[in-house]
């Protein structure tokens, strides 16, 4: 199994569709990535050979601030 990073769930959340405003959101101190977002990451991630835990996701610290390589 990877380990799941902030950078790994901006970059594949973006590929599936989810905004900026959304992906920052999830960043934010008390706030997670939603479950069902969680499952679309972690289906994709598989789909393109890494594998991951959902349970993984809980273990993102808060990391609020720019997205890197966003305007």
């Amino acid at each position: 199994m990877f380990a799941v990073t902030w950078e790994l769930v901006n970059t594949t959340a973006a590929a599936l569709g989810a905004t900026l405003a959304q992906r920052r959101r999830w960043r934010g101190v008390g706030r997670q990535v939603p479950s069902s977002w969680r499952i679309r990451i972690a289906e994709k991630l598989a789909a393109d050979g890494t594998p991951i835990e959902l349970a993984s996701f809980d273990d993102l610290p808060p990391r609020p601030g720019r997205i890197g390589g966003a305007a």
